[in-house]
């Protein structure tokens, strides 16, 4: 990196096409792919096929300048099995959509989004680098975990029990190069459709907001805990996930 709060743009990361709608900063990009619900995680599965997996990540920046994006799944799954050995190249993908952008042509149709575009490759838990591998496999296991809903791990039955543990596997992947791309604008079109008054008087044109909302929490059949008894951490879900999903709205890009 060329400072500690951006990437270097190189020939994997630097956005090409309107590119005035990046951002290489890391609170941007960490943000957004901290506040998207779903990750999309590229690699190379052992038979040479592309392999694209929607999952559940969560970030983490160390004391030594470290980011790590950590991953979990069955220890006996492809996705786990292929990533197990170090130096992986790994590619994940954060998107949030915003609205779809209605212009006079379909050609000059837009979207409205933040995504992250993060490239590392695997890092395995070892001695050297953890000390304790199977307390920072623990601690990695606690951030997916509150990843999704914050302070559920304290909140729950943990630790896990040896059987799960063996069960579950996590991939670390250590993040090299990273880039955000993001669009709030509206619609635009050409300065021939916009000097044609009989094309815009009969083609709306503007945005379809599209917002990805929580609603309040259903308890299971089984669930003891009504009325006041209710953690804050469930009660503040919804409230909690809309501050996240929020992330990146007022990030600064290449030419602001």
């Amino acid at each position: 990196m060329s400072e500690e709060t951006h990437f270097d743009k190189t020939q994997l990361n630097t956005v090409k096409r309107y590119k005035h709608r990046a951002a290489y900063d890391r609170k941007t990009i960490f943000a957004i792919a901290q506040g998207a619900p779903v990750l999309h995680v590229s690699f190379i599965s052992d038979d040479g096929l592309p392999q694209c997996i929607p999952m559940v990540g969560a970030l983490e920046e160390t004391s030594d300048g470290e980011a790590f994006l950590y991953l979990h799944g069955s220890s006996v799954s492809r996705m786990v099995k292929t990533l197990d050995d170090g130096g992986l190249p790994m590619c994940v993908t954060a998107t949030m959509v915003d609205g779809f952008i209605l212009s006079l042509t379909p050609y000059s149709h837009d979207v409205q989004y933040r995504c992250a575009v993060l490239h590392g490759s695997t890092f395995p838990f070892s001695e050297e680098y953890d000390g304790d591998v199977d307390a920072a496999k623990l601690n990695a296991l606690k951030l997916i975990t509150n990843a999704v809903c914050p302070d559920r791990w304290e909140y729950s039955r943990v630790p896990p029990t040896p059987a799960e543990l063996k069960a579950t596997g996590v991939i670390r992947l250590r993040i090299e190069q990273a880039s955000a791309k993001i669009n709030g604008g509206g619609a635009s079109d050409n300065a021939t459709d916009m000097a044609n008054e009989d094309l815009k008087a009969r083609v709306w044109t503007g945005v379809l907001p599209i917002r990805t909302v929580t609603l309040p929490p259903i308890a299971s059949e089984y669930n003891q805990l009504t009325g006041a008894k209710v953690p804050e951490h469930v009660a503040k879900f919804q409230e909690r996930f809309a501050e996240k999903y929020e992330a990146g709205k007022n990030a600064v890009t290449e030419d602001a």
